[in-house]
This record gives C-alpha cells, sequence and structure tokens, in this order.
C-alpha cells in the first residue's frame, strides 16, 4: 500500500485481549523489557509501567525488535522491511488504551498531551512516519497526528479529501480524511482515516492531541468513543531504527503558546461566531452534531445546527481564549437560539480551576419552538483562574434539536439585538455556582446572599416534583450527599427567606441545571453473608469452622432462618489486610462462575455474588455459593438503567429480585444492590433509602474483554500500590478469563498476607455500617 496509510491492526478481531508474556533480555540503563517479532511471531501486545504497547510486523522474513523504557513511557526499536522485495510492513507503538466499546469521547477527558522526543533514522526505500496514531468508534475512525515523515506523506495519496488547515503547537497542520475498507478493530469493513500532516515537521515537542479531535469535529469529522491514543512508528517497505522518550497524559499542558487573538465578525464585540463559513470551531458536546445550515437563520443565511442530543447537558461548545478573554474580568456574552420544541435554553460555562472542572450558568431563556430567543449576560465574571474555559448551549429539559446563531462576547455591559426574557428577583439568590468533587462524588453549590434573608432552602426536581433537600441553610452554600453519580443531569432550585417568607415560585422560575462531571475512573464493589442489614430478621448461621467462629445476621424482617455452613477456615482478623472481590451477573452458561466459587471456597475466602434475577440459569449454583458462605445479593430483576425509569419501577426492579433470590436459597438474601451500570441519582438513592448501595473502587474491565493476565495484574498491581486494601473490586462470574484469574491471583492474595471477604463482613471487620441509600466503593 504505497500510497495510503494503512492499517497494521493489532489483531483486530481479537483487539483487547493481551497476547504472549513479552519476551524478556538484557536489561540497560533506561530499558527493561525487549519485545521480537518474526515471520512466525508477528506481534507482541500488552501492558507495562501502566502504558498500552504494541510491536507488529507483516510480509517480512527478517524480524523486528522493540524494547520497552522503564523510566518513562518511552521505547527504542529497530524494523527490518526492506529493500528486499518483502513487501514488509512494521509499527511499534506505545500509550493510552481503553479498547473496545469505550462509552467515553476525548470530550469526557481532560485534554490528551504527549510530551516526546525521537531520535529517529529510515532508509531511503519504501516510506515512513513518527506520528500520534489510534482509533474511535461511532463513528469507526483511524487517526494519525503526524510529527515528521520520510519519503511519502498520506497528502500526495491520490485519494485523499483536503479539509482544510489549522494552526496548532506552533505549526500548520494540513488535514485529509480517505475511505477505506480493509480490517479495522471491529473486524474488516469499511471506516474512514482522519490526517493531520503537520507542516513544520520536528521529532520532539509537546503534541496537543485533543486540540486535533475539536478541530476535525469543526470540520465536520466526528471523534467517538475513544479506543487508544499512542506514540507510534511505523515503516513500509523500510529499514529504520528509533529511541522516543515519551510521556503521554491528560491534564494541563507545559507548553502554552501565544494565541493570536481571533477577529470577530460584528463590529464593537471581542468574538462573534455567524456560521455563514462553517462551525467557527464549535463542536459538538456530548453525543451532539453540529454543523453549518441553511435551515435556519437569525441573520446572514445560515446558522449553527446542533442535532443528536441524548442527553440534557449534549450541545454546541466552543472554547473561549483566555488569553484574551482574562479570568477575573467581566465581558458580556450572548447568542440566539432557536429550539425545536418549547423549552429552556441555556447558555453555560464549563472551566477548570485548582483542579477540578466546574460548571456554571451564563444566561437562560424559556424559548418557543421555531422562534428565536436571545440569551444574554452583559456582566459575566469569568472565575478567577479558570483554565480550559469553555463556553456552549444546552436544554435541561429537553432532547430537542437548536439551532444556533450570532454568539458574542464582547466588553461588558455591550447589549445584542434582540428580545431576552426576564428573571430578576431580588429575593432570589443569584450567580449561583457548583463545584463538583470528583473524590466523593458530590456537588457544593455556593451563591450570591439575598438581602434581607435569614435562611434558604435549596430543592432538587426528581420523579415529576421538587423535592426539597434542605430549608435551613444558614450561609451560602450548600454540599449534596457523597456518591453522586458522574454524568447525572439535575434541576436545582434555591430559595431565600425574607420577612419569614420563601418565594418559591421565583426560586423555582430561576432553577439551574448542573451536571456531574468526573475525569476520575470509576470504581465498583460486592456483598457477603455475614450482614447487618436493616430489615427484622434475624438469621443463625451456625458454621462449621475450625477456628469455632458463630456467624450472626442481625437483620430486620420476621424470618428465623438457620443455614449450616461449613466455614473452611474463614475468619475475618480486622488488623489484617483485605478486599471484597464481589462477582456481577447471574450463572453462565459454562463453568466459570463454578470455578470461581470453588476457588474462594478452596483458599478460605468469601465473596459477593450479585445476581440478575431473570438471568439466574442454575439456582443450584446460587444454593451451593450459600451453602459455601458466600453473600447473595441483588443486581435488580432485569438489569436497566435505574437513572432512566421511575420510582415505582426502581422498588420493583429490587423487591422482585429479592424475593427471586429468597425462593432459591430458603432465606434472606443481603440487602446489599449492585447499581446496574454503577448508575445513580438522587431519585434512586431517596426510593431505595433502605438498600446499600454498591458500586466499586477497581474494575477489573472483564466485561470489556480484559485477558485473564490483565485482571490478574489489575488486582496485583493494587495491592502493591496499597490501594486494594478496603476497596470493593469488580468481576463477572459469567467470563473464563475472570475464573482463570481468580484461579491464579487467589493464591497469591493468600501468600501476600490478604484477605478476601464479603462486603458485609469487611464493613463489620472494620466497624462500619453499611447505610441505605448511600454508595460505597470501599470501607474507609
Amino acid at each position: 500500500m504505497k500510497t495510503t496509510v494503512s492499517k497494521r491492526i493489532i489483531s483486530a478481531l481479537v483487539s483487547g485481549v493481551l497476547m504472549a508474556t513479552p519476551i524478556m533480555s538484557a536489561v540497560t540503563a533506561s530499558a527493561a523489557k525487549t519485545l521480537t517479532t518474526s515471520p512466525s511471531h508477528t506481534q507482541e501486545v500488552g501492558w507495562y509501567n501502566d502504558y498500552h504497547h504494541e510491536i507488529w510486523q507483516a510480509d517480512t522474513p527478517n524480524s523486528s525488535t522493540m524494547t520497552l523504557h522503564d523510566n518513562d513511557g518511552g521505547f527504542s526499536t529497530q524494523w527490518k522491511c526492506g529493500p528486499n522485495n518483502s513487501r514488509g510492513n512494521f509499527l511499534a507503538r506505545r500509550g493510552l488504551y481503553w479498547g473496545l466499546n469505550n462509552p467515553k469521547t476525548y470530550k469526557d477527558y481532560k485534554p490528551f498531551y504527549c510530551d516526546y522526543d525521537c531520535s529517529w533514522y529510515a532508509g531511503s526505500s519504501g516510506n515512513s512516519r513518527i506520528c500520534i496514531y489510534g482509533w474511535a468508534q461511532n463513528p469507526l475512525v483511524e487517526y494519525y497526528i503526524i510529527e515528521d515523515w520520510k519519503n511519502w506523506s498520506p497528502a500526495q495519496d491520490g485519494s485523499a479529501q483536503y479539509k482544510g488547515q489549522t494552526t496548532i503547537d506552533g505549526s500548520v497542520y494540513k488535514v485529509y480524511t480517505t475511505s477505506r475498507n480493509s480490517y479495522t478493530i471491529e473486524g474488516n469493513k469499511n471506516f474512514t482515516q482522519y490526517i493531520s500532516i503537520r507542516q513544520n515537521l520536528r521529532t520532539k515537542g509537546t503534541i496537543s492531541v485533543s486540540e486535533h479531535f475539536k478541530v476535525w469535529e469543526s470540520m465536520g469529522m466526528k471523534m467517538g468513543n475513544l479506543y487508544e491514543v499512542a506514540f507510534n512508528v511505523e515503516g513500509w517497505e523500510s529499514d529504520g531504527q528509533a529511541d522516543v522518550t515519551l510521556n503521554m497524559y491528560e491534564g494541563e499542558s507545559g507548553y502554552h503558546p501565544d494565541p493570536e487573538p481571533e477577529e470577530s465578525e460584528i463590529e464593537g464585540t471581542l468574538y462573534s461566531a455567524t456560521f455563514e463559513n462553517g462551525t467557527n470551531y464549535w463542536s459538538g458536546r456530548g453525543s451532539a452534531s453540529v454543523a453549518s445550515s441553511s435551515s435556519k437563520a437569525y441573520e446572514g443565511s445560515k446558522s449553527l445546527y446542533v442535532s443528536g442530543r441524548t442527553a440534557n447537558w449534549n450541545g454546541g461548545e466552543v472554547e473561549v481564549n483566555t488569553s484574551t478573554f482574562k479570568p477575573g474580568n467581566s465581558y458580556s456574552f450572548s447568542a440566539m437560539v432557536n429550539p425545536a420544541e418549547s423549552t429552556t435554553v441555556q447558555l453555560s460555562m464549563q472551566y477548570d480551576q485548582n483542579g477540578t472542572t466546574k460548571y456554571t450558568q451564563i444566561a437562560e431563556g424559556s424559548c418557543t419552538a421555531g422562534k428565536w430567543t436571545k440569551l444574554e449576560n452583559t456582566n459575566f465574571t469569568i472565575p478567577s483562574g479558570a483554565s480550559n474555559v469553555k463556553m456552549y448551549v444546552e436544554a435541561p429539559d429537553s432532547l430537542c434539536d437548536i439551532y444556533v446563531d450570532r454568539a458574542i462576547i464582547a466588553d461588558k455591559g455591550y447589549v445584542a439585538s434582540g428580545d431576552t426574557p426576564v428573571y430578576n428577583n431580588a429575593n432570589v439568590p443569584s450567580n449561583v455556582k457548583m463545584e463538583y468533587n470528583s473524590q466523593y462524588k458530590q456537588m457544593k453549590f455556593t451563591w450570591d446572599a439575598v438581602n434581607g434573608a435569614d435562611k434558604y432552602g435549596i430543592a432538587v426536581y426528581l420523579a415529576g416534583k421538587w423535592r426539597v433537600q434542605d430549608s435551613n441553610i444558614s450561609g451560602t452554600s450548600y454540599t449534596t450527599p457523597k456518591g453522586l453519580t458522574p454524568g447525572m443531569s439535575y434541576k436545582v432550585a434555591i430559595a431565600a427567606r425574607v420577612n419569614g417568607k420563601w418565594d418559591t415560585t421565583a426560586a423555582i422560575d430561576n432553577y439551574v441545571v448542573v451536571t456531574t462531571r468526573s475525569y476520575n475512573n470509576i470504581q465498583y464493589h460486592t456483598p457477603s453473608n455475614t450482614n447487618t442489614n436493616t430489615n427484622t430478621n434475624t438469621n443463625t448461621n451456625t458454621n462449621t469452622n475450625t477456628n469455632t467462629n458463630t456467624n450472626t445476621n442481625t437483620n430486620t424482617n420476621t424470618n428465623t432462618n438457620t443455614n449450616t455452613n461449613t466455614n473452611n477456615g474463614y475468619y475475618v482478623d480486622p488488623n489484617k489486610p483485605m478486599v471484597a472481590i464481589s462477582f456481577d451477573d447471574g450463572t453462565a452458561q459454562g463453568y466459570s462462575g463454578q470455578k470461581i466459587i470453588d476457588a474462594l471456597y478452596k483458599n478460605g475466602f468469601r465473596a459477593t455474588f450479585f445476581y440478575v434475577g431473570n438471568w439466574i440459569g442454575k439456582p443450584d449454583q446460587v444454593r451451593d455459593a450459600y451453602s459455601k458462605g458466600m453473600e447473595i445479593a441483588n443486581h435488580t430483576t432485569s438489569h436497566p438503567n435505574l437513572t432512566e425509569i421511575q420510582s415505582y419501577q426502581i422498588r420493583s426492579e429490587y423487591d422482585n429480585c429479592a424475593s427471586k433470590l429468597k425462593s432459591i436459597i430458603g432465606a434472606e438474601p443481603s440487602k446489599l444492590m449492585r447499581l446496574p451500570y454503577l448508575a445513580s441519582n438522587w431519585q434512586v438513592q431517596q426510593t431505595l433509602n433502605d438498600v446499600p448501595l454498591i458500586s466499586c473502587a477497581i474494575d477489573t474491565q472483564d466485561w470489556n474483554g480484559a485477558s485473564a493476565y490483565q485482571i490478574e495484574n489489575t488486582i496485583k498491581n493494587a495491592a502493591n500500590n496499597g490501594s486494594l486494601n478496603g476497596a470493593i473490586v469488580l468481576c463477572h462470574e459469567t467470563y473464563d478469563n475472570t475464573a482463570t484469574a481468580m484461579e491464579n491471583v487467589l493464591p497469591w492474595l493468600k501468600s501476600q498476607g490478604y484477605q478476601v471477604v464479603t462486603i458485609s463482613d469487611m464493613f463489620k471487620a472494620k466497624g462500619k455500617t453499611l447505610n441505605g441509600g448511600q454508595v460505597y466503593t470501599r470501607v474507609s
């Protein structure tokens, strides 16, 4: 494929599964592993020092090597694919990896950067390049950000479509797309390549990866769910070598070029977007797509059409240049909006401050379908210390499409033409802001004081009603309970009591919409057979235990069960490290579930098993798990996303599964419930206020195709860095890889002094209570 950037796919049909263990070789000062490919062994894939790597070759009789650096994410490599008439292909890459069906797009992460220094050489035959490389799904895209190349570049491909150019990291990049049909991460099918080629070639520097993603989307090239982001060295019919020092990360770049201020299209303003010649660098937020459209326009002939919104916070967004618009200063913000249905539309701001991503409302309006409405705030202050600032349009009560036109930022006091809805009320708190704590998954609201107010109250709209959370707030801040689900949106109203009266109508009219945002990894959990649950139930479980241990569950239900279990030496020592490895879903058709139960029992361990009522195909296996001391717990009846159904349905999902489990084991199951998709919100927590809700601290990713080696290493790494102690670990009993991993890692944990226990036993041993309506990921 001399005139294409061809896909050297890493075993596409089994992507995400680790291949053979890398071959070890001599260790140098900067490297610890050397991988070798040959005609009979064409690929090595795996993880090392938190970086994913791959070396691959094809159609060559020669061998190539990749040596992984031990002190950074870099590597050195040598390849030999020509000139030998072998038509050989080669690549070596290392970086960030999520695998197939990652639910997140690049917008769900902080910006990606790559700091690199590459010393490399390639011969005069064939072609070679160094680049950022990866895949995304929905749509299926293979992408390249080419920093340097030898002999040929994709710009010389006659089938490449030129999309335009952009300036990033101090250089012009030309952007191309090509359509292909070949091997992909999803099998052999059609896909599109997105390619940025740097015009001022270089071999070291900082690559602002996410900036390319944003520019591509502004050109109509949608970036879907991320599969990987890696630094790549590759060659076609070429010989060469490279040594790469590499640091790839998510967060703030150390490189800050001086940006050129944009020239506004509208006289008297500092920034404007009229969308007459494209999207003006606006992009879709969440799942939304944006495009310049001639269907509707407030001024001129075109506007920005925002479609494909699957969540209220989805919409259109644009970056705010903080070199031009200084944090701490006040400006006038305005946008004309036209929703497809009558609803509230909001102009909002997202920004990072002190390591936390925050959100605040700029302006909002009650809009009529088909009518243009101005959203404007003529005196809005960009928070001091803000970075990564974005302005965006959303509809908090609707998933409708939205047209946006004439977006403006101007000096404070500037008033754009058009009608603005008026919501001002002296007795309603203003300047409401929300700060999200990703560690505790809770929100903190602040607002400006209302003159004469002695109390404040806060309410949230749940299950079709406004529900008061607190009406005795003395100051101007409120912090929610912990354990809120990241990515969920809420309507919140804040009222003030002035002269003994509450103006709740005005407070509701001025509600704000907030969304919990987290850039940290989600983590999960499990339950057990020794519970302290809030039911009226006394279970006397007399366990035959060589340590003479009596296990008493004090539950509150009117039900007495006597269950004789063989305890097999199981005893929880509160002074030793412990972990609650839990298993979800139901009994599998194969033998994986039974293998897991047997491996736990063989090692004298216990675990919590969360069953989906409708997925229990082997009731005898559930009974066997119970007889061996495992905690039998609830994972709902049909595994719905509880945040998307009504409160009575939530209750029914829990109660029906509990009844089924009770009918199988002849006793009350654990009160614990694993949240399907780990999703929760205030309604779920209020409806199940008597049920401890379990998430996780460590996700083994077995549901996402992780190999037994990866699952085992996830647990071992957590044990080695100390995060395993007290953690709830998420696994699934329905995968053979999980069963194999447990057969290997459980004896290792035992040799390291770890106890594997049920969730309930772990909390009891630490003197902690599992309270209803609260989400747990570990014992504190």
